[in-house]
């Protein structure tokens, strides 16, 4: 992107872009020198509608006469050393007709041993978006770092990204002049604090100069970053013996960056936003995908009910296994178009479930996306290696679920996608809080305005949420505490990182916090002292909250109550065959349709039975919940 352009969010057909893009890249890849190559992809805006894609090269690039023949079907450029051939085939000829389909243009500049650019622009519709801007603490504001890549277009780009995070940047292009600017830097009372390095740099790489940077007689070593592209397992051994504290799989993200450097800097996370945009929930239209099946692998009560409530509401059917082996099982009897895999579950994790399921070389194409809490380089570069697409934050963002489902699920319509009603969040809050009577009440270290936004304005839902995790997550510090007195460290960790999750979801922000600390430092082999001392006022502050959930929330809802004069004998009949079909098949519509009907079956079963009904159902235990609805007429 060019980053001094206020870029805005554009609405398009997604698939016809990245297969233009697609096609331009590869095309570039192929008249690259394998060692020296450099291919840089650029997007800047033109107007308010339009956008100009480049994809440049550093290769043999094409003489002028064939310029304007590049296009055309089937005709292929040799290249001057005869090493490969420049052009795909239709590949030109489809960009060409593709780029015109969407009211752009496509062209070439190149000259003989001085590489090529290909370009096209493209009419977009204009979307709204709520931009991120990542703020450190305030005491790590104005912190400086050291860019050091021989890349021109890298070391611009992570620096812009840097400056608008607050910190104060210096970009060097090698190892050597590296050196002197820490010197230079150290002399002058400004050290640095942070050095980003690349791995392959001309003269002196990256761990080559971290090696010397730690033998300069400096008053304070800074904290050094790796950037790499290549992800290798030499790489993070070396960087590691070199002393450098964190890994950046490039490209990098800016929250991936922002999270790197609030690792070594010791910082929390403060994501904002800017002022003077609108949010919106979601600009492309979920039609396209309605219907589309997909496996959830999550073990979680509560994080399983709030992503499938996301996911049904997206018109998506959703299955469910409760850890990886399930879902394996689960892959061997059902077809499914995409699979949201949680990382950390017992019996087998996401890293060993998507290894088993890329052994199969019928499930070579189907998209694995990642769930994880644990956003740092070296986390995702670990779901990439085990074969997965894609990776979505933990607690989710529903924009970003969505935004990954249409990326990854191939539509089940044709034409281009057409844009919802876009409303803000603060609408959607709004309008969905007005039909519900009643305020949520205000709860100390709870935010509630974040809480909704994360269920999308359902006011019912969060308030059901809040409540179970009242019942699901009040013993979690005990639980933490007894597995670290009987050594069982990797069950402690799992705890602590399932309540930074959890804690996420319903906007507890402060115990979200507290419980990644206890995390990390379960993770990081500290001593059990120096975990108690984390996890003692989380503890009390966890205490204390659930006390307050529990004095501010009612024990029953409008939802639980019905008057037996007025239950429609025919309707409960009905209901219940409805509920039974989707049981036998394991439909996570289940949950749903027991939710808004709850009062009709608290009826038909009595309260004896019901608590037992609504348990299993709330656990996904289909099996249960069909064997106490068809025999309800014995129970009672």
């Amino acid at each position: 992107f060019d980053q001094s352009d206020d870029i805005a969010p554009f609405v398009s057909d997604a698939d016809i872009i990245q297969r233009i893009c697609q096609n331009l890249i590869d095309n570039a890849v192929k008249c690259t020198d394998e060692i020296n190559g450099k291919i840089n992809v650029s997007i800047k805006k033109i107007s308010d509608e339009k956008v100009k894609v480049s994809v440049s090269d550093n290769g043999h690039g094409i003489a002028p006469e064939y310029h304007e023949k590049i296009f055309n079907k089937f005709f292929q450029v040799e290249s001057h050393k005869q090493r490969n051939v420049r052009s795909t085939g239709l590949g030109m000829a489809f960009c060409r007709l593709a780029v015109e389909n969407i009211g752009g243009s496509i062209g070439i500049e190149s000259e003989v041993y001085k590489g090529s650019t290909f370009w096209f622009t493209a009419h977009l519709g204009k979307g709204i978006a709520k931009t991120k801007k990542f703020l450190p603490d305030i005491d790590l504001r104005g912190r400086r770092i050291l860019v050091v890549d021989d890349n021109k277009v890298s070391r611009i780009v992570l620096s812009e990204m840097l400056t608008s995070m607050t910190f104060v940047v210096n970009a060097v292009a090698s190892g050597k002049e590296a050196l002197e600017s820490i010197r230079f830097a150290n002399e002058s009372g400004k050290p640095y604090d942070v050095i980003f390095l690349d791995w392959q740099m001309p003269g002196m790489n990256g761990i080559e100069t971290a090696y010397t940077i730690r033998k300069l007689p400096l008053n304070a070593i800074p904290s050094m970053v790796m950037g790499t592209g290549y992800g290798r397992e030499e790489v993070f051994k070396e960087a590691s013996m070199a002393g450098l504290e964190d890994i950046l799989v490039k490209p990098g993200s800016a929250s991936m960056i922002f999270d790197t450097l609030m690792h070594v800097l010791g910082g929390n996370s403060e994501e904002k936003m800017y002022e003077n945009q609108d949010e919106t929930p979601l600009i492309e239209n979920l039609d396209a995908i309605k219907g589309a099946s997909i496996l959830l692998t999550e073990d979680n009560e509560l994080n399983q009910q709030y992503a499938i409530e996301l996911l049904t509401d997206a018109g998506v059917n959703v299955d469910l296994a409760i850890n990886g082996q399930k879902a394996l099982d689960m892959l061997n009897k059902y077809s499914y178009e995409l699979v949201l895999m949680d990382m950390q579950m017992p019996v087998m994790d996401g890293i060993s479930a998507a290894l088993e399921i890329r052994k199969q070389e019928r499930f070579k194409d189907l998209p694995i996306l990642a769930m994880t809490a644990n956003v740092m380089a070296n986390d995702i570069e670990k779901c990439y290696k085990a074969g997965m697409n894609d990776h979505i934050g933990k607690p989710i963002d529903p924009d970003e679920l969505f935004g990954k489902l249409l990326k990854w699920i191939k539509p089940h319509t044709t034409g281009l996608v057409q844009k919802l009603e876009q409303k803000s969040s603060a609408d959607v809050i709004e309008e969905a809080s007005a039909k519900i009577q009643g305020d949520i009440p205000l709860i100390d270290g709870l935010n509630t305005s974040l809480g909704l936004k994360r269920v999308r304005g359902k006011k019912a839902f969060y308030i059901d949420m809040l409540k179970k995790f009242i019942v699901n997550q009040a013993e979690t510090p005990l639980q933490i505490r007894r597995s670290l007195e009987t050594g069982d460290k990797a069950t402690a960790e799992l705890l602590a990182h399932t309540a930074k999750g959890i804690n996420g979801n319903i906007g507890a922000t402060e115990l979200q916090i507290m419980a990644a600390d206890i995390e990390k430092a379960i993770k990081d082999n500290q001593s059990i002292i120096n975990i108690e001392t984390i996890l003692v006022p989380y503890t009390e502050a966890h205490a204390k909250f659930i006390a307050l959930l529990k004095d501010a929330l009612p024990s029953k809802t409008q939802t639980d109550i019905v008057d037996t004069n007025q239950l429609d004998a025919a309707k409960a009949v009905e209901v219940c065959r409805n509920l039974e079909d989707l049981l036998a098949n394991d439909d996570s519509l289940s949950v749903k349709i027991f939710k808004e009907e709850q009062g009709v079956f608290r009826e038909l079963l009595g309260t004896k039975h019901f608590g037992t009904f609504e348990k299993a159902i709330n656990q996904f235990d289909f099996e249960k919940a069909l064997e106490i609805l068809k025999n309800r007429d014995r129970l009672i």
